[in-house]
């Protein structure tokens, strides 16, 4: 099996056609065909099947190319490290988060690192968590960070945990149920879920299995944030947020404080927990592990925005008691 076999199948799993395929390698189309019958005479099965329609992979060659995926990347890495250590700092970042995490230190620790590496180009994309898991997986995203309202997920990967952030039940202001205190009594409402209804980690399927209640039968699942927090605040669409929504002072997340209003809700509500997500500490190039330290280090001064806002509110209250006992020395 070589190299440049295992390429040709990629670009046949990627294209789709045998023409496309050739013109991304520049070669020709004998020469792809030469290649995947001769890899396909080595293993003894089928790879790819043609049709009019182009060519779409077997069973076999959807296995291989999984494999086949995560050597190409960790050849470029390979290649990164070497050229790293020749002095050139070209290189590539590929990051997933998920919406959480991005309020978190991700863009201080983007924009720290680009300021040291400015040649290496940065991909960051935003996905659900099974998503990032498999990105992960297959070599296509070198870290991670990852939101849960659990612990760590699979142990195939390294979790490090940065740092924790509370969670708010939520409805549009002058919703019939604003002043619920339970989450029983909110189970037969209608629901806002950012995450795919069959996934058990997601925010609603965590409370509801904290609290021992079967999920909503009412919910409507959105896999934009953006289009969530319209819904949020002009349906009566009940929905989970992270602090970050009420209490954050800047990013994407944050709302006109009269926009949507958190419930008072009494019964204990899981936080999220979020982690910096990779393979293996021994795998990552240079560049992954040196956007790593800018990412620990700020996570690790990362304080609840909840938390952070009560003591400004506390410290003002402290100032405007200090001025009013000022004031009344002053008329004496």
């Amino acid at each position: 099996m070589k190299l440049h076999q295992l390429r040709v199948l990629l670009a046949l799993a990627q294209h789709g056609s045998m023409h496309e395929a050739s013109r991304s390698l520049h070669v020709s189309q004998p020469a792809l065909s030469k290649a995947i019958a001769e890899l396909e005479r080595e293993l003894g099965v089928t790879l790819i099947s043609r049709s009019v329609r182009g060519v779409s992979l077997t069973n076999y060659g959807r296995a291989l190319v999984k494999r086949a995926s995560v050597v190409e990347h960790e050849l470029r890495h390979a290649l990164e490290d070497i050229e790293s250590m020749r002095g050139h700092a070209e290189a590539q970042l590929n990051i997933g988060f998920s919406a959480v995490a991005s309020s978190g230190p991700l863009p201080e620790a983007i924009a720290a690192f680009r300021a040291r590496f400015p040649a290496v180009a940065i991909r960051a994309y935003e996905m659900r968590p099974q998503q990032i898991l498999e990105g992960l997986r297959e070599g296509h995203l070198d870290l991670a960070l990852i939101s849960t309202n659990s612990g760590p997920g699979t142990s195939a990967f390294q979790w490090e945990p940065l740092f924790s952030v509370g969670m708010l039940v939520a409805a549009r202001p002058g919703h019939p149920l604003a002043r619920a205190t339970r989450i029983r009594s909110l189970v037969d409402a209608q629901w806002l879920t950012l995450d795919p209804l069959d996934d058990p980690g997601s925010p609603l399927a965590s409370l509801m299995r904290l609290h021992r209640l079967e999920m909503p039968r009412n919910v409507v699942q959105s896999s934009s944030n953006l289009l969530g927090l319209q819904l949020a605040t002009c349906t009566d669409l009940i929905s989970v947020w992270s602090d970050f929504v009420f209490y954050g002072r800047s990013g994407p997340l944050v709302l006109n404080p009269d926009a949507l209003k958190p419930l008072p809700i009494r019964d204990e509500l899981p936080d999220y927990h979020v982690f910096m997500v990779y393979r293996s500490p021994d795998l990552m190039t240079q560049t992954c592990l040196e956007f790593s330290k800018e990412v620990r280090h700020r996570g690790r001064k990362m304080v609840s925005p909840r938390v952070a806002a009560q003591a400004a509110q506390a410290a003002n209250a402290r100032q405007t008691a200090a001025r009013t006992r000022k004031g009344a020395d002053t008329a004496k």
